[in-house]
């Protein structure tokens, strides 16, 4: 009997034995599978950073050149690289029909005007000899002899196509002996020639809409062109559309550069670098939190041990955080730094803090 009990004993000690050794090896599996991660919080911080954009070298001022008289080109004394100022003939045109109308005109101007004097004198001196009627319907007719007399004249001196600004011709679109038309009456007019006015050389550069509202009128950019190598440039910021592009997002920012030797030239590329301060207390995740997928930035965020993916929109980024502009992500949010391959949405991780390298609850 007491050898049976002895058996049964032994049997007892071994089965629970075995059931302990399968609950631990199960728990440990479990534990492997569970992947570790290290999480760090988001928090607010102050980015005294700098924007660099490319930007574009364009004319201060461009236009092309038309005729406001109608004619045949007599003459250009102009063309392709050649500087002029504002005011200096660049073409001569000649209308034979002009000039006949105005020696035509002209001898019915001096006519009316002998008239209109004589009767006048008439009626100061002696008015019952003519009426004031006369007199009136005589100085009308001088007057309007002498505006198209006047409309003539400056028709005339049209016929010189002076430029309206001082610079560069860029570009000839005829040659002498081509019949001019005037571009005030006639919508299909050819132009002369393009005139682009280079100094100063106006920057165009496209600010992203996250730093907008920190670029303002009379900030210092520093500007290098690639193709002009060893020169650098600083200038300030001149004006700025203050409204953003729907489409692109960004806000059009202008740079006046002083161009007295003209080395810099219109088309040109530049990288432009303009010094940011006043992202005060934003909101931010270490860089190394980032992950970007087909362009669309993303952070890990760890709650009750389940990973939750959530999508952001970045802003501006210095040596160790990047600006989070908007996403479902608050301040003290833990947030995957390594072990990002672990996670995905609805995962479960042993999150560990970045600092202490301690497990804490999540």
């Amino acid at each position: 009997m007491h050898s049976l009990l002895s058996i049964l004993s032994i049997a007892v000690l071994l089965f629970s034995g075995c059931t302990d050794d399968a609950s631990q090896k199960e728990a440990k599996t479990e534990e492997k599978s569970t992947p570790s991660v290290l999480v760090a919080n988001a928090q607010t911080h102050d980015f005294n950073a700098s924007v660099s954009i490319a930007g574009s070298a364009k004319p201060n001022q461009q236009v092309q050149i038309y005729a406001m008289s109608d004619g045949y080109l007599k003459q250009t004394t102009v063309d392709i690289g050649d500087f002029v100022r504002g005011g200096d003939v660049v073409a001569v045109l000649d209308n034979p029909e002009l000039l006949s109308q105005r020696a035509k005109l002209q001898a019915e101007f001096n006519g009316k005007k002998a008239l209109y004097e004589r009767l006048r004198n008439v009626y100061e001196k002696t008015p019952q000899l003519t009426s004031v009627f006369d007199v009136e319907n005589a100085k009308a007719e001088f007057e309007s002899l002498k505006a198209e007399l006047s409309a003539v004249a400056v028709q005339i001196a049209y016929l010189s196509v002076k430029a309206p600004f001082s610079g560069v011709i860029t570009q000839r679109f005829v040659d002498k002996g081509a019949i001019i038309q005037n571009a005030l009456n006639n919508a299909n007019s050819a132009a002369l020639f393009e005139i682009q006015d280079i100094d100063p050389i106006r920057l165009n550069v496209h600010v992203p809409e996250s730093d907008a509202p920190l670029i303002h009128k009379g900030m210092i950019a520093n500007i290098v062109f690639p193709e002009l190598p060893n020169q650098d440039f600083n200038a300030k910021v001149s004006r700025t559309s203050f409204g953003l592009n729907e489409a692109t997002r960004t806000m059009e920012v202008q740079i006046d550069i002083a161009n007295k030797e003209f080395t810099i030239r219109p088309g040109m590329y530049a990288k432009v670098n303009i010094s940011i301060n006043g992202h005060k207390d934003t909101l931010s995740v270490l860089n190394e939190a980032l992950g970007n997928i087909k362009g669309e930035s993303f952070v890990y965020v760890v709650e009750n041990q389940k990973v939750r993916k959530v999508v952001v929109k970045t802003g501006i980024r210095d040596n160790k955080f990047t600006e989070i502009i908007n996403g479902d992500i608050d301040a003290e949010d833990a947030v995957v730094v390594q072990g990002k391959e672990f996670c995905s949405d609805g995962a479960s991780v042993d999150a560990k803090s970045l600092t202490n390298k301690k497990e804490r609850p999540l």
